[in-house]
């Protein structure tokens, strides 16, 4: 079975719904059958490569006081809470281009999703800086992914086509905002769901493609 979702790196509500997602996807069983495919969406492409806290972004971009913003997420810590996350106050908000780029490398070497959780992880832990180099570089090789490869994507424009594919694709979706899970190519299930709506929609996956598999002519 397999299923897509588009999200970005900074994404707190992609952050809550792949943990979800992922605890949905074990209570369904057979979680060794379920492939997870990340697909990039930049939520704010024109962000500058220069970090800046994620309070001051956010109040910038709302016109709200930096205190109310605080207020708000100390709401989503809590929900990421609940979920088991860890979710830091002290995040910084950059451009996540090079973060999508790196994925894309990755999935050439199968771990794809492994590494962007891995870097979504430690940004939302605040444990370290995802826009910088050196913190790609580390959690890359940490998969398997020769070092220098990684240094080489990072000084070129590699990956620049399969980043685009990936936000034309949730184009011609109709995805506005992420996280946006498909399953099977059939069902969409748009924001972070809960687990119960995660599930019922893989079930639902799972009992039409048994159908349609019942269904088959045999030859």
């Amino acid at each position: 079975m397999r299923i897509d979702m588009w999200t970005d790196m900074g994404c707190p509500w992609c952050y809550i719904g792949k943990a979800r997602l992922h605890q949905a996807i074990e209570l369904a069983g057979r979680a060794d059958e379920v492939e997870l495919v990340l697909h990039s969406f930049e939520l704010d492409a024109n962000a500058t490569l220069t970090p800046e806290p994620i309070a001051q972004m956010l109040a910038k971009k709302f016109g709200e006081s930096t205190e109310n913003i605080l207020a708000m997420e100390v709401r989503v810590s809590d929900l990421a809470a609940a979920e088991g996350l860890p979710f830091s106050h002290q995040r910084l908000h950059a451009n996540t281009f090079n973060v999508h780029r790196i994925m894309h490398l990755a999935a050439n070497y199968g771990v794809g999703t492994e590494v962007f959780e891995a870097v979504q992880n430690e940004y939302f832990a605040g444990s370290s800086n995802p826009y910088i180099d050196e913190t790609l570089i580390r959690i890359g090789g940490s998969f398997g992914i020769p070092l220098e490869e990684i240094q080489e994507v990072l000084a070129s424009d590699r990956f620049t086509e399969e980043v685009r594919s990936d936000e034309a694709h949730a184009r011609e979706l109709g995805i506005t905002g992420v996280p946006f899970t498909v399953f099977t190519r059939s069902y969409a299930l748009p924001g972070a769901a809960n687990v119960a709506q995660y599930l019922e929609v893989i079930k639902m996956a799972r009992e039409e493609a048994a159908f349609a598999e019942s269904e088959a002519p045999v030859d």
